[in-house]
């Protein structure tokens, strides 16, 4: 306990920490329904710090983040929709964004932290989950298993008072395919083949990078430890020292 807080302070952030979660779970439902634009307008601050990142890297400013997760996400949606109307004419007149897959993705083991100023909020998340679909342009069904860490960053919206998301930097662990074929035989095979080439690299987010990665790297045997979107340490207010994905700052280097 804070006891150097006043029982109003740590109130108000055990609040924020609550808040934190509804802002991570709302996140959630909406990538699920790959709805990124009712997320990047209501869950974000429109700064030019604020960042989101995967295994590619990191993009910074808000410009960046909206054209790789809305104008880059969408026409993967528009074009995934234009693929198979023809096999699901019942498709027609119905929003394309939740009809290019569902993100079931759960939250586990977070950690929250609160700023003594009760200005921003940090948590660090697990989410074991699945991306699906059962419409798809060759008739068939798909599935992918995906273990992810998220590294969040939260402040107070001064425009309204809300608590929004700053920056978010994600981490996947294990991912692979689930169900249809078999994914750890088809690796294993891969990786004990001296003439096997390397897989296809995995592209994902817009061009539009400030941080070019690779961020993070799927788990394998043979790795060190990543020491990626640790867990959150108490702090006193957010600053350069206390956020995610800023590896302009040689401590904060993902993999270190």
């Amino acid at each position: 306990m804070k006891k150097h807080l006043t029982l109003s302070q740590r109130i108000h952030n055990a609040g924020l920490s609550q808040e934190a979660e509804n802002v991570k779970a709302r996140h959630q439902y909406l990538h699920a329904r790959c709805d990124g634009a009712t997320e990047y307008d209501q869950l974000w601050v429109h700064t030019d710090d604020c960042g989101w990142g995967h295994f590619f890297g990191c993009m910074v400013g808000f410009d960046q983040v909206w054209h790789g997760n809305i104008i880059d996400y969408e026409t993967m949606g528009m074009k995934n929709w234009l693929a198979k109307i023809d096999r699901y004419p019942e498709i027609a007149g119905k929003d394309f964004r939740p009809l290019m897959e569902c993100s079931v993705h759960t939250l586990t083991c977070d950690v929250i932290e609160v700023a003594d100023d009760g200005k921003s909020v940090r948590g660090s998340f697990v989410t074991p989950g699945a991306i699906n679909s059962t419409l798809d342009p060759d008739g068939e069904k798909w599935c992918h298993i995906m273990w992810e860490r998220y590294g969040s960053d939260f402040v107070i919206d001064e425009t309204d008072g809300k608590l929004k998301y700053l920056n978010e930097q994600v981490c996947p662990d294990i991912m692979g395919d689930l169900d249809y074929k078999d994914w750890a035989a088809e690796e294993y095979a891969r990786r004990t083949d001296p003439n096997s080439p390397p897989p296809p690299p995995v592209v994902l987010g817009s061009p539009y990078v400030t941080y070019v990665g690779p961020w993070h790297k799927p788990y394998n045997l043979l790795q060190t430890p990543q020491r990626d979107v640790m867990w959150p340490e108490p702090y006193e207010t957010l600053d350069e020292d206390h956020r995610y994905n800023d590896p302009r700052i040689p401590e904060h280097q993902p993999g270190r």
